[in-house]
């Protein structure tokens, strides 16, 4: 079943977390009995601590720790408190919750401001990684509004604004082929910070103190109490605000807060509408959806239907959280898709094939079965001439024939045996799991990130089969006993997994040449089940297995190879990949942090081109050397050209 997934969303005001079970349920999390706890820390007796909604306001603010990463350290009372030690104060109670519910350690999402520079989002993933001593991903902010929002069939539109407290963010969408699209985006600086500052303004002027009111020193001790009494509305008409001396107790009414929120709010609306409509696209919808804290208060739905239609979404402050968590389970990352393409004209049921093609009257006339044979003998036929010929170009009928011949039939791989997992596979042969040329995942890094680029527009057609370790007894045997491959976890198994990928004849050089490239920089992403790549070079020796040593994981290529295999007293020595030049390879590591075996993976990659045919044989063991042997038997188990001929 799928690891458990925690999401949690760092304002400047609120902190919200949620959960995907094993299930695929999402939950809110409760801390400490509410599921927005504040983001900030408080100073009690000298020491800092997490703030809760029962505290004095009184009580010492540090302020948003989001708002404070370019602060190496805090002096409290003399002793300096690192913005490590600061931010593990202020999460830690988030994963002892998330633990208190599922019983395990979940995979670790943060929602990032989208508009961060990416030297900010290292830094911010290092101090999320060294406060939680466990590697973390990243997801937008635009990418995790885009994926909360309803299904949009094609071509529909809507806009999506985080009323949060520092800024309103809003993104245009528009429903594509494989998901949401993101045709826009635009910010606007004045949040609801800004707007419980002109609410306070506005309070300390009719109290009589007008020079308080523009003295920005009141903004820090005053701010968070109008925003509690702003809040507090809800449940009364007019709230009471304890100041400090020399104002003392103000009163501040739901009249105030409307009349002062629609003035402020159209005004922002109106400017944040025209820098989306500038960014722009495609022309965009006029239907707004709301979600952040701010959503909750009157006011700025109400300034927003002078615009069109407005919807606050269910559970406003919880909308980025679902929204990662959504994208994180998604095949693919959609947001950045083009527009729909045109529909290519059918092909002529009555067309005689080109040379090496199989026409649809040919596969009518044999039928059934015969159909079968024919299309597997024709494309076994193609594959083994494929590298002498340079194969011709294959009509979609034909691929998921060529793809299926070419990969390792069962017991053919040593030690390991194929898994026939019906539950999301190809239709035509439960053993294989087949993607077309728009859904194709990159045969470079960790495998599991979609095709980009040249890969992208090159490569047609994926089919692919694991064989599993036939050892179930071994604490990472226990990925044979799922039930679909979307139960299967890669990262908790001794397994190979094999790919035949298809390209058309005139990319057969760009594709390969754009995985090698891609090999060299690896990023590890969310997508990225593998982490720390090192390239196998071609020529030169061997670098030997990455390492990982609780540092954030960064992809890696040696930049001067080592004079013998990186061998350490806790793994099993390298068990070397013959190379040449129709062959990458590289080795990557499954962080126990992320892992479902509790245990650093090891992964070995062999990717081997043949004509028109990628072979990728990848391989997971505890142990590096294994991960190689495995690799090598999957490479050599491809039909019909074994790597013992090469």
């Amino acid at each position: 079943m799928p690891n458990p997934v925690l999401a949690i969303d760092i304002g400047a005001c609120t902190l919200t977390a949620a959960i995907r079970d094993a299930s695929g349920r999402v939950t809110p999390l409760a801390i400490d009995g509410t599921t927005t706890p504040p983001a900030r820390l408080v100073v009690q007796a000298g020491q800092p601590r997490p703030a809760r909604d029962s505290f004095p306001l009184a009580l010492a603010q540090l302020g948003p720790l989001i708002e404070r990463l370019d602060v190496p350290s805090l002096v409290i009372d003399g002793v300096s408190w690192s913005i490590e030690s600061l931010t593990a104060l202020l999460l830690r109670p988030v994963l002892g919750a998330a633990f208190d519910l599922i019983g395990a350690t979940p995979k670790i999402l943060i929602v990032v401001p989208s508009e961060w520079a990416p030297e900010l989002q290292r830094r911010f993933q290092r101090i999320m990684h060294a406060a939680l001593t466990r590697t973390v991903t990243l997801v937008p902010s635009d990418k995790a509004l885009a994926y909360a929002l309803p299904s949009l069939r094609t071509g529909a539109g809507v806009i999506a604004v985080d009323c949060g407290a520092t800024a309103l963010s809003a993104i245009a969408v528009i429903g594509g082929e494989r998901g949401p699209r993101i045709v826009g985006r635009a910010q606007s600086d004045s949040g609801g910070d800004i707007f419980d500052r002109f609410l306070l303004a506005d309070a300390l002027t009719d109290a009589g103190f007008p020079e308080q009111a523009v003295d920005a020193r009141w903004g820090f001790a005053g701010v968070p109490r109008v925003r509690a009494a702003r809040e507090a509305l809800a449940d009364a008409d007019t709230v009471t605000v304890d100041l400090p001396r020399p104002v003392g107790r103000i009163a501040l009414s739901e009249r105030d807060v409307d009349v002062t929120g629609e003035r402020y709010f159209t005004h922002q609306f109106s400017d944040l509408l025209t820098r989306l409509d500038e960014s722009a696209t495609e022309p965009i919808s006029r239907r707004l959806m709301l979600c952040g804290g701010l959503a909750y208060d009157p006011a700025v739905p109400n300034a927003a239907r002078v615009h069109g239609p407005v919807k606050v979404m269910a559970t406003p402050q919880h909308v980025l959280c679902r929204g990662a968590l959504a994208f994180d389970a998604a095949a693919v990352d959609s947001t950045a898709d083009p527009g729909p393409r045109p529909i290519a004209e059918p092909d002529d049921e009555n067309a005689e094939p080109l040379p090496g093609m199989i026409s649809k009257r040919t596969l009518m006339l044999f039928g059934g079965v015969g159909a079968t044979v024919v299309a597997i003998a024709v494309a076994g036929g193609l594959a083994l001439s494929a590298a002498m010929t340079g194969a011709p170009d294959l009509r979609e009928p034909e691929l998921r024939n060529v793809a299926s011949s070419v990969l390792p039939a069962d017991q053919s791989i040593t030690g390991v045996s194929l898994r026939s997992w019906a539950n999301g596979a190809d239709t035509t042969d439960a053993t294989t799991r087949s993607l077309s040329g728009t859904d194709v995942r990159t045969l470079a890094c960790g495998g599991t990130r979609p095709a980009e680029g040249t890969e992208a527009d090159g490569v047609r057609w994926h089919s692919s089969r694991i064989f599993v370790s036939d050892d179930t007894s071994t604490s990472t045997g226990s990925g044979a006993r799922a039930t679909s491959w979307d139960s299967f976890d890669p990262s908790a198994t001794t397994n190979v997994i094999v790919t035949a990928a298809i390209v058309g004849r005139d990319d057969r050089e760009p594709v390969w040449k754009d995985i090698s490239s891609s090999n060299q920089r690896c990023p590890s992403t969310k997508d990225d089940l593998v982490r720390t790549i090192v390239v196998i070079p071609q020529t030169g020796l061997d670098p030997g297995p990455p390492s990982y040593a609780e540092e954030l994981p960064a992809a890696t290529t040696p930049r001067t190879p080592t004079s013998a295999p990186m061998t350490t007293t806790t793994r099993a020595p390298q068990g070397g990949v013959t190379m040449g030049t129709q062959r990458q390879a590289w080795r990557g590591l499954t962080p126990a942090s992320i892992s479902g075996s509790g245990t650093d993976m090891h992964v070995t990659c062999v990717l081997d081109i043949d004509g028109v045919v990628l072979k990728r044989s990848c391989a997971t063991a505890e142990d590096s050397g294994t991960a190689d042997h495995l690799a090598q038997l999957g490479a050599t188990a491809f039909n019909p050209a074994p790597e013992t001929t090469r």
